[in-house]
């Protein structure tokens, strides 16, 4: 019994490791090769239980992080590699219009296009210059001009192009931000230590 523990045990930090070492994408974000090995490093892993070896389960998993690892490799550095194993963006909607085509090759449902809009927080496909289906099922868009929110850059510049009477606006700067502890190291202190 503790055997098994002990093993249990072991392909779990073994499984953190190699997917450690696969990358930070999560399901939704990972390509159809990392996908797959995922699947394959969990039935492997799991197949172990049945008693196929420890040697031979961690060789067959590093085997396929290798085969995901020198995957990624190629697709960095050749554009049909990456389109023929990752795939590539697929337009769905052009100039407030749907390309019903494309939707059809991707076996994507208007309702389902839909849903995916609301969850961007898009009203109208009529406001969307352009939206793809991307390689990871992501939906990517650019929304029409007049669509579009407006940033602070373009009311600082409505500002001084029709109130030049005002020179310097004040930039509202917060040195307490979250990204501030990532590119310092260092914590807020109004967090208790066991949270950090």
């Amino acid at each position: 019994m503790w055997s098994v523990f002990w093993q249990s045990l072991l392909f779990a930090s073994v499984g953190t490791i190699i997917l450690r070492l696969g990358g930070r994408k999560s399901i939704s974000q990972m390509s159809v090769p990392q996908l797959a090995i995922i699947i394959s490093l969990g039935t492997i892993l799991g197949g172990q239980v049945s008693g196929k070896g420890i040697g031979k389960t961690i060789l067959v998993a590093a085997t396929f992080v290798g085969f995901l690892v020198v995957t990624e490799w190629i697709t960095l550095h050749w554009n049909r590699a990456e389109k023929a194993l990752k795939g590539q963006a697929i337009p769905v909607i052009s100039d407030g219009k749907l390309l019903v085509d494309n939707l059809r090759r991707l076996r994507v449902t208007v309702d389902d296009l839909e849903k995916r809009l609301r969850m961007k927080g898009i009203n109208r496909i009529e406001d969307v210059q352009v939206g793809t289906i991307e390689s990871n099922g992501e939906f990517g868009y650019s929304l029409m001009p007049h669509a579009r929110p407006v940033t602070m850059g373009d009311l600082e510049k409505m500002i001084k192009e029709n109130f030049p009477q005002i020179n310097n606006m004040p930039h509202s700067v917060n040195d307490n931000n979250i990204f501030k502890e990532v590119t310092t190291n260092s914590h807020s202190k109004d967090v208790p230590n066991q949270l950090h």
